[in-house]
């Protein structure tokens, strides 16, 4: 077994030794509710990208106590703005590591349901597609993803007809838990003894 990988063995032996050893779970959003977005109360606009987040190619339409109210705060917002749109972030995951992801969603009201939905990818891969088939009201929905230790996209996108009457999305959170100290404290003694075995191989040639 070469050095590098020694020290993948030894790192994810340690994650898997820490159990339960988890600190509380970070937040990766900074603007999953879209407050930090000024809008005005009974207002609402399109912006090309909002803050901490991406827009696809026709914008993110932001509205303030417009077509309903904020799940949470006073923003939330419509992917079908001018046409079908989305919003996306990005994301730099660690190989296998586990995330939560939650959002709220409702369809838009007194518009037909085939008018409705979201799409949810991550990293380009499939996660769900929902639409308000409860009626009326937020719906939660909460999602376990995985990472690949590159870059990836969480992403958001309007998927019913392309007739600007579309689904709104609020409060969207994406978290994850870091290793208590302990674990730390593992893996640096674990890459000591990599690097100790790895110089004996190397006095003993």
């Amino acid at each position: 077994m070469n050095a590098i990988k020694m020290i993948k063995s030894v790192a994810i032996a340690a994650l898997l030794a820490s159990g339960s050893a988890m600190a509380a779970p970070v937040e990766l959003l900074l603007n999953g509710g879209f407050e930090a977005n000024p809008q005005g109360n009974g207002s609402w606009a399109i912006y090309s990208n909002l803050s901490d987040w991406t827009g696809g190619a026709y914008g993110i339409e932001l509205r303030n106590n417009v077509a309903g109210v904020a799940a949470e705060g006073v923003n939330f917002i419509e992917l079908d703005t001018t046409h079908n749109s989305s919003i996306s972030h990005d994301v730099l995951t660690g190989l296998g590591q586990q995330y939560t992801l939650s959002f709220q969603f409702q369809d838009r009201p007194g518009v037909d349901t085939s008018s409705q939905g979201l799409a949810v990818t991550w990293g380009g891969g499939a996660v769900d597609s929902v639409n308000n088939s409860l009626g009326g009201g937020w719906e939660s929905r909460t999602y376990t993803l995985t990472g690949n230790g590159a870059l990836m996209s969480l992403k958001f996108t309007a998927i019913g007809t392309d007739d600007s009457l579309g689904t709104s999305l609020d409060n969207v959170s994406l978290t994850t838990a870091v290793p208590e100290p302990e674990t730390y404290a593992m893996m640096l003694a674990g890459l000591g003894l990599v690097g100790f075995a790895a110089r004996r191989r190397k006095a003993a040639k």
